[in-house]
């Protein structure tokens, strides 16, 4: 166990290539970083003795925890080291990882997240912000407070609230939002696109051969221009060239595609607390 005082802001970097990775925050101004290995063979014990922790204090006042694993050698044939590395860190502590294989899970609350990924899957409870790329693996985001820009060929992605812009990209993959509250971009190839609740911010969805599904906030004014070359196109939206008393201000609604259908209904009102 490596464990460092951490007063202030703090910024993680995690480079590792495959195993788990588990994040925690905590109110605590220290971190506290462990690597094991999670396959009892020679070239995972030899990457745990070998991967670097360490702290530093950069000139911009932030303080840096990097673990590093060295660059894997051996044949084509061989399999990968397998490591799990646990952090516990301040809230709102920023992040940049970088791996190969591994599936990265954080828990709590946590500033801007980077995170670099061939395979591995990658959540987060909630974060201030996100750039997450991936060529197979599933996003997941709880609550992103700023923006997100969340990229992964065949892998899913799902978000629970966009407080602010996101911006999905995905080939073979389904996207889901089960609430947006502004700018929001998704584009698809084959995946499906189902967004629950959607505020007054610009939106615009395209696909070539995935379905959308949209349901907008009741009380909203609309302009919506969406079209399909093949597929159908429903609104269960009662058509008014007159806004509705109460009405916010226009929102704007584009859907585009090919092959995929297009349907827009009315989510139910959201809830008090």
């Amino acid at each position: 166990m490596h464990t460092f005082e951490t007063a202030g802001r703090v910024l993680v970097r995690v480079g590792i290539q495959g195993g788990q990775v588990d994040l925690e925050t905590w109110d605590a101004a220290r971190t506290e970083v462990e690597v094991t290995p999670l396959r009892d063979d020679d070239a995972t014990m030899a990457a745990v003795h070998e991967t670097q922790v360490s702290s530093r204090e950069r000139p911009d006042g932030v303080t840096e925890i990097a673990v590093e694993q060295p660059k894997r050698r051996g044949g084509f044939l061989s399999r990968g080291p397998k490591l799990g590395v646990k952090v516990r860190c301040p809230h709102g502590t920023d992040l940049e990882l970088t791996t190969s294989s591994a599936d990265v899970r954080g828990a709590g609350g946590f500033g801007e997240v980077t995170h670099k990924t061939a395979s591995g899957d990658s959540s987060f409870e909630a974060v201030a912000g996100a750039r997450i790329s991936s060529a197979s693996g599933d996003i997941a985001i709880g609550t992103g407070e700023g923006a997100l820009m969340l990229n992964t060929a065949s892998g899913d992605i799902e978000v629970r609230l966009a407080a602010g812009p996101l911006t999905a990209n995905l080939v073979s993959g389904d996207a889901r939002v089960l609430e947006a509250r502004d700018a929001l971009s998704v584009n698809t190839v084959s995946g499906d696109q189902h967004i629950d609740a959607s505020g007054g911010a610009p939106v615009r969805l395209q696909s070539v051969s995935g379905d959308v599904r949209i349901d907008v906030r009741p009380g909203l004014r609309l302009w919506i221009d969406a079209a399909s070359v093949s597929g159908t196109v429903s609104s269960q939206l009662d058509a008014s060239d007159a806004p509705p008393e109460g009405a916010e201000s226009v929102g704007e609604l584009r859907i585009r595609t090919v092959s995929g259908d297009i349907g827009i209904g009315r989510a139910l009102p959201l809830a008090v607390s």
